[in-house]
């Protein structure tokens, strides 16, 4: 553990939970499926704990994420 977060920099659980959230932003860019699945998908039961750390970890709110990152056309 110790040289897991001395070598990483952080812990094996924010490593995880980091992880978790950037393959969400990924498929926040890429589909059109509901926040809500994405945030299923992502290992989050609950929505509202999905998005605060969402916006923790990105700097704003996973919609508005995907409104200014989307790589889908239209």
């Amino acid at each position: 553990l110790r040289t897991f977060r001395h070598v990483a920099g952080m812990t094996p659980y924010q490593f995880l939970l980091r992880t978790r959230l950037h393959r969400a932003a990924v498929q926040l860019r890429a589909s059109d499926e509901a926040i809500s699945t994405i945030a299923l998908d992502a290992g989050f039961n609950d929505l509202s704990t999905f998005n605060r750390r969402f916006k923790r970890e990105m700097g704003e709110a996973p919609g508005a994420y995907r409104a200014r990152r989307s790589s889908r056309p239209g």
